[in-house]
């Protein structure tokens, strides 16, 4: 028996549900131009599915591997054939290639409207007494200074005065006691989190999410895996997917700058928006008490993706 989730909301989700349906009218992305980061396969794969569902104005997909990205963008053409889909092969570390496409992409169809950043490397699963220092910061370049690159992208391709979101998927384990082995994973994701954080403050005009996608069954946590036990059982990746084109809504407006759970029901925290609105964004009661989780954790390490 797999151990319960923390949750925020009393209704929580293992799979997809009528209030996060991509095909809603009110998650509509007509006329949006959605990117799309990590679109080689898993989370980022199946996202791009969910947003080409919405019926955006145009899909462009980023990753690192030409022939993955291109099995996606033709599973996406193989049920949207009217949508425009553009790839582009890209280390999000090349700040100059990336600020080039991000230039190009605004040229061409207008502003970049949604960002969904599912890119994500799991640094090795040692004790920190054992990790190697270059493998170490290879993590963090790549966790911190990549998600740095694709926000300045952002914001120089649109313009500093045109209105954006940007959806980092981030992990529950920011909010957990220290656990064995994970410290260069969590430690990056927390770092990334509180340099968007400071991002959002000085560029008010791009509306940031973090969203903790569940524990899905993906290459990251396959390699996981091999040296954890992992305590939860998997999510169905349709939800967070899907959940991804809500929180990128106007409907979740009023969760900007805050951290949620891919499984908490949408239409409690839509009843809740006042209690939401001015929480803090890591002691205020939206996010689950870290002195509560010890009991949850037994030893074991959460996964994000």
């Amino acid at each position: 028996m797999s151990m319960p989730q923390p949750s925020y909301t009393k209704v929580t989700y293992t799979s997809t549900y009528d209030a996060i349906n991509p095909t809603s009218p009110a998650l509509s992305s007509a006329g949006k131009v959605v990117v799309i980061t990590g679109a080689t396969g898993g989370i980022g794969r199946a996202t791009s599915l969910s947003f080409a569902a919405s019926g955006p104005k145009a899909l462009v997909l980023l990753g690192r591997r030409e022939d993955a990205l291109a099995e996606t963008a033709n599973l996406v053409r193989a049920k949207n054939s009217s949508l425009t889909v553009e790839t582009h092969a890209v280390d999000l570390l090349d700040s100059g290639k990336l600020r080039s496409i991000f230039a190009n992409v605004a040229a061409t169809h207008g502003n970049v409207d949604v960002v969904i950043h599912a890119a994500g490397v799991l640094a090795p699963v040692v004790p920190l007494i054992e990790a190697e220092p270059a493998t170490f910061l290879d993590g963090y370049k790549t966790t911190v200074v990549g998600t740095l690159t694709l926000a300045q992208a952002l914001v120089l391709g649109n313009g500093e005065k045109k209105d954006a979101v940007l959806v980092n998927l981030t992990t529950a384990g920011v909010f957990f006691p220290p656990f064995p082995g994970m410290g260069a994973y969590v430690s990056s994701k927390m770092a990334a989190i509180k340099l968007l954080q400071a991002f959002g403050a000085e560029n008010p005009t791009v509306r940031i999410h973090h969203v903790h996608p569940g524990f899905l069954d993906t290459a990251m946590s396959a390699q996981l895996a091999k040296t954890t036990k992992l305590p939860f059982s998997f999510d169905d990746i349709s939800l967070p997917a899907d959940f991804l084109v809500w929180v990128a809504s106007p409907e979740a407006k009023f969760l900007n700058g805050k951290v949620v759970f891919a499984a908490w029901d949408v239409e409690e925290l839509k009843s809740r928006e006042k209690e939401i609105v001015g929480s803090n964004p890591f002691n205020g009661e939206l996010f689950v008490s870290y002195s509560g989780f010890p009991r949850y954790m037994g030893g074991h390490a959460l996964g994000g993706r």
